[in-house]
């Protein structure tokens, strides 16, 4: 008698189980499609914001060390022209001519040269760098502003912008490797340019 009882009892959990899941998956179809297709474009979008943040975090550690590396290279030059204006005081050195038959006053101009040359260059990425970070604030901004309406917005302009984060990060993701300098193309400053700089200085003998 009990072993009946106990077998209509397990049976009726069974039903309400089964009429629980039945519901359960009637709710998953009519509610919102949107929820899991939201669920989804909210992960993307976030991944695309993390990859925007990493990538801003790069650039702008790039541009700090370009601009470190131009002090650096800037006092190197300015050690280089006191070296020039001693060797032009000791041995009375009047003019370009005669002062780059001395070694050691050629080889300083001849590296003068060269640091000009990285030092436009270094400036010049400092410039680019400064733009990109700018960029990808603004782009992180917009992402940013996106993901609040979420909901109300259309999957084309979603993928609009999903467009604009690949372009943007695929054009400055070079940054991020390293600081890389292009001097192909750049003409020198001649000689006599370096040494009339050095001697129109007022501290020069």
């Amino acid at each position: 008698m009990n072993q009946g009882k106990n077998s209509v009892k397990a049976d009726i959990k069974l039903r309400q189980k089964n009429r629980i899941w039945g519901l359960f998956f009637i709710i998953l179809l009519l509610l919102p499609g949107n929820i899991l297709a939201n669920n989804f474009k909210l992960s993307d979008l976030t991944n695309k914001m993390a990859e925007i943040s990493s990538l801003r975090d790069k650039v702008i550690q790039r541009q700090a060390q370009a601009s470190k590396l131009i002090k650096q290279l800037s006092q190197t030059m300015v050690d280089l022209k006191e070296e020039i204006k001693g060797e032009k005081r000791k041995l009375r050195i009047t003019s370009c001519q005669e002062a780059i038959r001395n070694p050691r006053i050629d080889y300083n101009i001849k590296l003068i040269q060269k640091i000009l040359v990285y030092i436009s260059r270094l400036n010049e990425k400092v410039q680019y760098l400064d733009i990109a970070s700018e960029e990808l604030a603004f782009l992180y901004q917009q992402a940013e502003d996106d993901l609040k309406i979420l909901e109300t917005l259309s999957d084309m302009k979603i993928e609009k912008l999903m467009g604009q984060i690949n372009q943007t990060t695929h054009k400055y993701q070079s940054e991020a490797k390293g600081l890389s300098i292009d001097v192909n193309g750049i003409v020198l400053s001649p000689p006599e340019e370096i040494w009339n700089s050095i001697i129109a200085n007022p501290k020069s003998g």
